[in-house]
């Protein structure tokens, strides 16, 4: 067993942490993913994750690598995937909401369609790249994105998604990580979703999952019905459905 093995294994152990996975480059650890069904703050949870590296491996990390993903709708008070000072968590009826999700392949280009609704307003956001399993991945999250961007102030800016799947005592689980900039600061959000049946529909779930935690503390734009989008190219000239 390799020593990240044992210091997953060993994080696991950790209260409230039900997976765990490292990123090393030779010696150096440079990411620690975290999955948690608590409600514990991301900082506490971090400073457990640097105690037990520190203390059993002889491994110090600066608290910038380590994500943390909360499966459930449970959300921390304060830490490291916490939105800045100003902002607080939107209330359970005032979430953007997960409408449908598509991705439509045409030879080795693929192109996602994803449509949220806010406050009974839909918005669509889509994104086209290559046809890989992780490329699609990534292009759902993106696609969830750009959808959720329509409804934020121009001021406040997602970042380009990382999506992983992660098993969690047997069972799969889509984790996404988007970087979110508002207020000159900023934050790694980070969501979790488990596949029950739609790989897919867990991506965007597990997308929305990161930014719904701080969505009520971002400046939006009033949702309005009369916004026109561009149907899809590939949409339109037939493309095969994924």
């Amino acid at each position: 067993m390799t020593w990240t093995s044992q210091a997953e294994a060993g994080l696991r152990s950790l209260r409230d942490v039900d997976a765990a996975s490292i990123t090393a480059d030779g010696e150096e650890i440079t990411e620690v993913h975290v999955v948690t069904r608590s409600t514990r703050p991301a900082k506490q949870i971090v400073r457990d994750v640097q105690t037990l590296l520190r203390t059993r491996f002889g491994r110090s990390i600066d608290h910038r690598v380590v994500s943390v993903a909360y499966v459930e709708s449970a959300a921390p008070a304060d830490g490291e995937a916490s939105p800045p000072p100003d902002e607080a968590p939107a209330a359970k009826d005032d979430r953007i909401r997960f409408a449908s999700v598509n991705v439509f392949v045409s030879g080795s280009r693929a192109h996602a369609q994803v449509e949220l609704k806010w406050k009974g307003v839909p918005r669509m956001g889509s994104a086209s790249g290559w046809s890989t399993r992780e490329g699609a991945h990534r292009l759902i999250a993106t696609a969830t994105i750009t959808a959720i961007q329509e409804f934020i102030d121009d001021e406040v800016a997602l970042g380009t998604p990382d999506v992983q799947l992660v098993r969690l005592h047997g069972r799969e689980l889509a984790v996404v990580g988007v970087g979110l900039i508002a207020h000159r600061q900023e934050k790694m959000l980070v969501g979790g979703c488990t596949v029950e049946q739609d790989v897919q529909e867990a991506v965007v779930l597990a997308t929305l999952g990161a930014v719904n935690r701080v969505v009520g503390g971002l400046q939006t734009h009033e949702p309005i019905e009369y916004v026109l989008r561009p149907t899809s190219t590939m949409e339109a000239s037939g493309a095969k459905r994924r």
